[in-house]
Protein backbone atom coordinates (compact mmCIF):
# COMPACT_ATOMS: atom_id res chain seq x y z
CA UNK A 1 0.00 0.00 0.00
CA UNK A 2 1.39 3.40 -1.23
CA UNK A 3 2.26 5.58 1.93
CA UNK A 4 -0.09 8.77 2.06
CA UNK A 5 1.93 12.16 1.41
CA UNK A 6 1.35 15.51 3.71
CA UNK A 7 -0.17 16.89 0.71
CA UNK A 8 -2.74 14.35 -0.11
CA UNK A 9 -3.71 14.09 3.73
CA UNK A 10 -3.92 18.17 3.94
CA UNK A 11 -6.21 17.93 0.93
CA UNK A 12 -8.11 15.03 2.54
CA UNK A 13 -8.56 16.95 5.81
CA UNK A 14 -9.36 20.52 4.51
CA UNK A 15 -11.82 18.54 1.99
CA UNK A 16 -13.46 16.57 5.27
CA UNK A 17 -13.85 19.67 7.10
CA UNK A 18 -15.64 21.58 4.18
CA UNK A 19 -18.06 18.82 3.93
CA UNK A 20 -18.10 18.96 7.90
CA UNK A 21 -19.62 22.12 7.67
CA UNK A 22 -21.83 21.97 4.22
CA UNK A 23 -23.62 19.51 6.21
CA UNK A 24 -24.28 21.85 9.32
CA UNK A 25 -24.36 24.54 8.10
CA UNK A 26 -25.39 24.52 4.10
CA UNK A 27 -23.24 25.07 1.34
CA UNK A 28 -24.33 28.33 1.00
CA UNK A 29 -24.04 29.95 4.68
CA UNK A 30 -20.08 28.25 4.56
CA UNK A 31 -17.32 30.25 3.41
CA UNK A 32 -13.22 29.36 2.77
CA UNK A 33 -12.55 31.73 6.03
CA UNK A 34 -14.62 29.00 7.81
CA UNK A 35 -13.37 25.88 6.63
CA UNK A 36 -9.77 27.28 7.39
CA UNK A 37 -10.45 28.14 10.47
CA UNK A 38 -12.30 24.51 11.33
CA UNK A 39 -9.10 23.18 9.62
CA UNK A 40 -7.00 25.20 12.03
CA UNK A 41 -5.14 26.40 8.26
CA UNK A 42 -3.78 29.48 6.91
CA UNK A 43 -6.20 30.36 3.82
CA UNK A 44 -3.35 30.18 1.21
CA UNK A 45 -2.90 26.45 2.11
CA UNK A 46 -6.83 26.33 1.06
CA UNK A 47 -5.78 27.81 -2.74
CA UNK A 48 -2.73 25.55 -2.58
CA UNK A 49 -4.95 22.56 -3.17
CA UNK A 50 -8.51 23.91 -4.12
CA UNK A 51 -9.31 27.06 -6.52
CA UNK A 52 -12.50 27.62 -4.79
CA UNK A 53 -14.84 26.44 -2.30
CA UNK A 54 -16.55 24.81 -5.50
CA UNK A 55 -14.11 22.84 -6.33
CA UNK A 56 -14.77 20.59 -3.07
CA UNK A 57 -17.70 19.63 -5.05
CA UNK A 58 -15.14 18.62 -8.02
CA UNK A 59 -13.53 16.65 -4.78
CA UNK A 60 -16.66 14.81 -4.00
CA UNK A 61 -17.38 13.13 -7.61
CA UNK A 62 -13.60 12.04 -7.02
CA UNK A 63 -14.77 10.13 -3.45
CA UNK A 64 -18.22 8.77 -5.41
CA UNK A 65 -15.51 7.38 -7.96
CA UNK A 66 -13.32 5.97 -5.68
CA UNK A 67 -16.31 4.30 -3.74
CA UNK A 68 -17.90 2.88 -6.84
CA UNK A 69 -14.36 1.25 -7.47
CA UNK A 70 -13.97 -0.56 -3.79
CA UNK A 71 -18.16 -1.68 -4.48
CA UNK A 72 -17.29 -2.93 -7.55
CA UNK A 73 -14.01 -4.69 -6.67
CA UNK A 74 -16.11 -6.39 -3.32
CA UNK A 75 -18.59 -8.26 -5.61
CA UNK A 76 -17.71 -11.90 -5.93
CA UNK A 77 -18.24 -13.30 -9.72
CA UNK A 78 -20.19 -15.77 -8.10
CA UNK A 79 -23.33 -13.12 -8.11
CA UNK A 80 -25.02 -13.08 -10.86
CA UNK A 81 -24.48 -9.67 -13.10
CA UNK A 82 -28.27 -8.67 -12.66
CA UNK A 83 -26.96 -8.81 -8.56
CA UNK A 84 -24.10 -7.07 -8.95
CA UNK A 85 -25.79 -4.55 -11.40
CA UNK A 86 -28.37 -3.75 -8.34
CA UNK A 87 -25.45 -3.78 -5.76
CA UNK A 88 -23.58 -0.62 -7.70
CA UNK A 89 -27.05 0.96 -7.84
CA UNK A 90 -27.94 0.32 -4.19
CA UNK A 91 -24.54 1.49 -3.03
CA UNK A 92 -24.96 4.96 -5.33
CA UNK A 93 -27.97 5.10 -3.21
CA UNK A 94 -26.67 4.74 -0.19
CA UNK A 95 -23.28 6.80 -0.59
CA UNK A 96 -25.45 9.79 -1.93
CA UNK A 97 -28.36 9.78 1.25
CA UNK A 98 -25.78 8.62 3.55
CA UNK A 99 -22.00 10.33 2.86
CA UNK A 100 -22.71 12.99 0.63
CA UNK A 101 -26.44 14.23 1.97
CA UNK A 102 -29.58 15.79 0.04
CA UNK A 103 -28.03 19.58 0.21
CA UNK A 104 -24.66 18.34 -1.21
CA UNK A 105 -26.33 16.99 -4.40
CA UNK A 106 -28.36 19.69 -4.80
CA UNK A 107 -24.96 21.90 -4.87
CA UNK A 108 -23.81 19.40 -7.51
CA UNK A 109 -26.59 19.60 -9.60
CA UNK A 110 -26.55 23.53 -9.49
CA UNK A 111 -23.19 23.62 -10.42
CA UNK A 112 -23.27 21.36 -13.45
CA UNK A 113 -26.35 23.49 -14.32
CA UNK A 114 -24.74 27.01 -14.54
CA UNK A 115 -21.37 25.50 -15.89
CA UNK A 116 -23.85 24.35 -18.91
CA UNK A 117 -21.89 23.33 -22.17
CA UNK A 118 -18.71 23.90 -20.71
CA UNK A 119 -18.61 22.32 -17.67
CA UNK A 120 -17.56 17.99 -17.34
CA UNK A 121 -20.68 16.63 -17.39
CA UNK A 122 -21.71 14.07 -14.86
CA UNK A 123 -22.43 11.12 -16.75
CA UNK A 124 -19.74 9.86 -18.88
CA UNK A 125 -17.34 7.30 -19.86
CA UNK A 126 -14.90 8.50 -17.84
CA UNK A 127 -16.54 8.21 -14.39
CA UNK A 128 -16.70 5.54 -12.63
CA UNK A 129 -20.43 4.13 -11.97
CA UNK A 130 -20.81 4.51 -16.09
CA UNK A 131 -17.21 2.46 -16.41
CA UNK A 132 -18.86 -0.50 -13.97
CA UNK A 133 -22.34 -0.62 -15.80
CA UNK A 134 -20.76 -0.56 -19.09
CA UNK A 135 -18.87 -3.22 -17.87
CA UNK A 136 -21.73 -5.27 -16.65
CA UNK A 137 -23.78 -5.05 -19.52
CA UNK A 138 -20.54 -6.32 -21.91
CA UNK A 139 -20.81 -9.29 -19.66
CA UNK A 140 -24.17 -9.68 -19.65
CA UNK A 141 -24.02 -9.69 -23.49
CA UNK A 142 -21.31 -11.84 -23.47
CA UNK A 143 -23.12 -14.19 -21.38
CA UNK A 144 -26.82 -14.90 -23.32
CA UNK A 145 -27.92 -12.48 -20.68
CA UNK A 146 -28.58 -9.30 -22.41
CA UNK A 147 -29.21 -8.32 -26.50
CA UNK A 148 -26.27 -8.18 -28.19
CA UNK A 149 -28.10 -5.48 -30.68
CA UNK A 150 -28.34 -2.14 -28.19
CA UNK A 151 -24.91 -0.33 -27.92
CA UNK A 152 -23.42 -0.92 -24.46
CA UNK A 153 -22.45 2.57 -23.77
CA UNK A 154 -26.07 3.83 -25.01
CA UNK A 155 -27.45 1.50 -22.72
CA UNK A 156 -25.42 2.62 -19.87
CA UNK A 157 -26.31 6.29 -20.31
CA UNK A 158 -29.69 5.34 -20.17
CA UNK A 159 -29.25 3.56 -16.84
CA UNK A 160 -27.47 6.18 -15.75
CA UNK A 161 -30.54 8.90 -16.76
CA UNK A 162 -32.79 6.92 -15.35
CA UNK A 163 -31.23 6.86 -11.80
CA UNK A 164 -30.07 10.66 -11.99
CA UNK A 165 -33.88 11.52 -12.55
CA UNK A 166 -34.75 9.79 -9.19
CA UNK A 167 -32.16 11.70 -7.70
CA UNK A 168 -33.58 14.36 -9.12
CA UNK A 169 -36.51 14.01 -7.66
CA UNK A 170 -35.15 13.02 -4.54
CA UNK A 171 -33.43 16.41 -4.48
CA UNK A 172 -36.90 18.29 -5.00
CA UNK A 173 -39.26 16.62 -2.89
CA UNK A 174 -36.66 16.98 0.15
CA UNK A 175 -35.87 13.83 0.35
CA UNK A 176 -39.49 12.41 0.53
CA UNK A 177 -38.63 10.20 -2.25
CA UNK A 178 -37.64 6.20 -1.11
CA UNK A 179 -34.17 6.51 -3.17
CA UNK A 180 -32.88 3.32 -3.31
CA UNK A 181 -36.44 1.32 -4.06
CA UNK A 182 -36.76 4.57 -6.91
CA UNK A 183 -33.47 3.58 -8.44
CA UNK A 184 -33.64 0.07 -8.36
CA UNK A 185 -37.40 0.22 -10.24
CA UNK A 186 -35.56 2.35 -12.69
CA UNK A 187 -32.66 -0.16 -13.02
CA UNK A 188 -35.52 -2.86 -13.59
CA UNK A 189 -38.01 -1.47 -16.09
CA UNK A 190 -35.04 -0.42 -18.00
CA UNK A 191 -33.69 -3.92 -17.94
CA UNK A 192 -36.69 -5.24 -19.20
CA UNK A 193 -35.74 -3.76 -22.29
CA UNK A 194 -32.30 -5.23 -23.20
CA UNK A 195 -32.87 -8.52 -21.05
CA UNK A 196 -33.32 -11.52 -23.21
CA UNK A 197 -35.08 -13.85 -20.62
Amino acid sequence: MEKETKGARTRRYLYSCAIELFREKGYDHVSVDEIVKKAGMAKGTFYIYFQSKAEIITEMLRQYDDYYDQVAASMGKEMSVDQRMKEIVRAACRFTQDVIGLDLIRVLYTKQLQAGKEGKRLLNEDRALFRIISGLIEEGKETGIYRREFDSEALTMLILRGIRSVFFEWCSSGGNVELTEECLWALEVSARGFRLA
